[in-house]
């Protein structure tokens, strides 16, 4: 789908007496970060062009919680910390954070802990979008002994990546993002470690863009962040 593609759809939802809103998905993704010489780095994956979501975007390994994923205990280690930074009861966070640890394992083989998990945002997709999420973004530190590795074939390349480094490609049109990708990124380069990074304790608000038309007659899509 091109940028046109979406600017056409959103014009038409925009015209659209009472127009049809569908109910998002839950959904986690995972910042998983390391420490370099060189400063903080982030895995990320691009997905293929065939997507129906998000197609050829640079992303964070994550997806929709499943039904198997409300199963995780909510005294399970991690949990109870996770819901206080995501401002929800132990019971709400744990199918989040059963997604995320599940998701990461199949989409990048590495498999992590529940307590290693950190809140960062909540974002949800613009009601004009025919596919929704209602997704947390989560951190955690790449586990020592472990290697990232693309795994799944919704993405066509991984790799590790510098948040500053992606943010001028972004900038220069060389990659193609999401607004909570972009703003998740520049989260990160604001730190001078992946450690400071998962120490941060941000104040985290759920987040949906909302689109509008400006008084000049172009579309328009409005953030209000945290």
């Amino acid at each position: 789908m091109t940028d046109g593609d979406l600017l056409a759809r959103a014009e038409e939802w925009l015209a659209t007496p009472d127009p049809p809103v569908v109910e998002p998905r839950l959904a986690a993704t995972v910042m998983l970060v390391r420490d370099t010489r060189s400063g903080p780095e982030v895995y990320v994956q691009r997905r293929v062009a065939s997507m129906a979501f998000a197609p050829s975007r640079v992303v964070f390994p994550g997806g929709g919680v499943d039904p198997g994923d409300h199963a995780l205990d909510p005294a399970t280690p991690g949990v109870g910390a996770l819901a206080a930074a995501m401002g929800v009861t132990p019971a709400q966070a744990a199918p989040y954070a059963a997604a995320a640890v599940r998701e990461v394992e199949e989409e990048c083989g590495v498999r992590l802990e529940v307590a290693t998990l950190r809140g960062r945002g909540h974002w949800v997709t613009p009601a004009f979008e025919p596919r929704r999420y209602d997704t947390w973004i989560l951190a955690a530190g790449m586990p020592e002994g472990q290697r990232a590795r693309g795994t799944t074939s919704e993405s066509d390349h991984s790799r590790w990546a510098r948040p500053g480094d992606l943010l001028d490609r972004f900038a220069a049109r060389e990659v193609r993002m999401l607004p909570p990708q972009v703003w998740a990124l520049e989260a990160l380069a604001a730190f001078d470690t992946a450690a400071g990074f998962l120490e941060d304790r941000p104040r985290v608000a759920r987040v949906v863009p909302e689109l509008l038309r400006a008084e000049d007659g172009t579309v328009v899509l409005r953030t209000v962040l945290p």
